[in-house]
């Protein structure tokens, strides 16, 4: 690929990372520590443009290795942006009860190598023990409940924290949960810091409950993890691997960045700055907005529709089974409804959204609202409180008008001001990957454009 063209993937490259799929053996590497391009001097190596290229086309069969490139490239600026911006604790802010971003990158990585090389990796393991990983176990004695009491305390102590503080952790680093053997030779461990340093909450609680099955378990998934990064090391160069772990931790930190932008994978999150933008969208833009997505506002105005209230649940599974079977609405409304309007066949008229005094709708009304014309209603209890009689309804809406919400709404300010705001954030963003890219000294090497067709 030349470069002009390069340089036009770049100008527009998404600052978002691929959803990775498992996948089968992919293509052969890069040589190990060829470098893919140089970002203000700062090496990329082409080892994790392959792997990324290649888990890229796990998700879709055409993504192009020039994408795959440009979006690795403009992730490292960004990601290095983040960070100086507003720096890992604010980027990580829930890791006290998720994760820790070392811990999430580090399993994303052995996730990635496993993908990738894990056909081959199995295979080089059978070669060397005939059986698997349980062959590299080593047999060792559980903890005591003393040594477990040294760490946690005593049981059953109520504990606002579930956290390990550092003479908690020196101990528990003494306290050996599985030996195993290397495939180089030598033996290594796993103990109960390595354990506990890599839970999130819900970890936590099962190792201060002194769930034994969970810590065995934790310690043989380290023991597959070690082996994946030790076969990977191996087999690619400790440079080419660490290099690839780069990758997604910038990519880890560009989505922890859009995320403060009310961005990206989770946009019902809380954001500061879009709480911020949201609150500087002036009533002329919303007007604007509303004029341009109108649809987007259509709502229910009002329903013709029918009841019938019954005074328990047997009564309305009964009267459900007749109307199940067939039987005329009205003329069961006129038969078995307790309420006033029983003698016109439970006939509620037409039901407003808002009445002409501007009220909102009761809970009847409600669910008018939420049933498709035509179709008869499961039997519904009515609120009450607890202990006191409620009767049972069964609607049925004979017709709908649909109509739009007021241009002045609360609610389509709120929804026109959100939706803007993450615009304005957008728009930011790719602002800031523009200049970003502009500035930096971007060289691609001849590895980093090899696979490429002519321009």
């Amino acid at each position: 690929m030349k470069p002009l063209r390069l340089l036009r993937a770049l100008a527009g490259a998404a600052c978002v990372a691929y959803a990775w799929p498992a996948v089968g053996a992919c293509g052969q590497p890069a040589p190990a520590a060829a470098v893919a391009a140089r970002i203000d001097g700062a090496p990329l190596l082409a080892f994790s443009v392959e792997s990324s290229w290649c888990m890229a086309r796990a998700a879709d069969p055409d993504a192009q290795r020039s994408a795959t490139l440009a979006l690795l490239i403009a992730n490292r600026l960004l990601a290095g942006e983040a960070r100086k911006r507003f720096g890992e604790a604010a980027l990580w802010a829930g890791q006290r009860v998720g994760f820790a971003r070392e811990v999430s990158i580090d399993d994303q990585l052995v996730n990635t190598l496993r993908s990738l090389y894990g056909t081959e990796m199995e295979g080089d393991l059978r070669q060397l023990s005939g059986v698997g990983l349980d062959s590299l176990l080593r047999p060792t004695p559980p903890l005591s409940d003393t040594e477990l009491d040294a760490v946690f305390g005593k049981p059953g102590a109520l504990r606002l924290d579930l956290s390990l503080g550092e003479a908690q952790l020196a101990q528990a680093s003494k306290l050996v949960l599985l030996r195993f053997a290397k495939p180089g030779g030598g033996e290594g461990s796993v103990s109960l810091a390595d354990v506990a340093r890599r839970q999130n909450v819900q970890g936590r609680v099962a190792l201060f409950a002194r769930e034994r099955d969970f810590m065995q378990r934790q310690a043989r998934l380290q023991v597959a993890s070690w082996y994946v990064l030790d076969w990977s090391v191996r087999r690619f160069g400790a440079a080419s691997v660490a290099d690839l772990r780069r990758v997604l931790a910038d990519q880890g930190d560009v989505q922890a960045m859009m995320r403060l932008h009310g961005l990206g994978d989770d946009q019902h999150a809380g954001s500061r700055l879009l709480d911020t933008l949201a609150a500087q969208v002036g009533p002329q833009q919303v007007r604007a907005y509303y004029a341009r997505q109108r649809e987007d506002f259509v709502r229910i105005e009002r329903v013709r529709a029918r009841h019938i209230r019954l005074p328990d649940e047997v009564a309305a599974r009964r009267v459900a089974a007749a109307l199940a079977g067939g039987a005329d609405f009205a003329a069961l409304a006129r038969r078995h409804s307790i309420a006033p309007d029983a003698g016109g066949g439970g006939s509620l008229g037409w039901v407003y959204h808002e009445s002409q005094a501007g009220s909102k709708p009761g809970w009847l009304a409600q669910l008018l609202f939420t049933q498709a014309p035509g179709q008869v209603s499961a039997p519904v209890r009515s609120p009450a409180g607890p202990g006191r009689h409620a009767p049972w309804e069964i609607v049925l809406v004979e017709e709908r008008v649909q109509g739009y919400q007021a241009a002045d709404s609360e609610a389509v300010r709120y929804v026109a001001s959100r939706a803007l705001a993450r615009e304005m954030a957008a728009a930011q963003l790719t602002a800031l990957r523009a200049g970003l890219l502009r500035k930096a000294r971007i060289e691609i090497t001849r590895a980093g454009m090899a696979g490429e067709g002519p321009a």
